[in-house]
């Protein structure tokens, strides 16, 4: 085994060396823009509904609380469950 690993190593440094690889090119200009770009957009995709969603949960939570303050509670007036309002105490 180690004969032939000595011989198959040895075979190998008498052929010549394979041609070097031709530089790579330069990429096309306008490339960063583009990846800038795409970045961006993927960024202002991913963060304005996260924000909305956020300020519409702030908004809601400042009026539950508001709501709690009165002695009142939040009833969901919608089947999803998105539309609320505040239902006064009753005495």
């Amino acid at each position: 085994m180690s004969v032939t690993l000595l011989g198959v190593t040895t075979l190998a440094f008498l052929f010549p060396a394979p041609a070097e690889r031709p530089a790579l090119p330069d990429p096309p200009r306008g490339t960063g823009w583009a990846i800038a770009a795409v970045a961006v957009f993927l960024g202002l995709v991913t963060l304005v509904p996260l924000s909305l969603a956020l300020a519409d949960k702030w908004m809601m939570e400042a009026h539950a609380a508001e709501c709690r303050a009165k002695g009142g509670r939040i009833v969901h007036a919608s089947a999803d469950g998105r539309a609320y309002r505040c239902e006064p105490a009753t005495p």
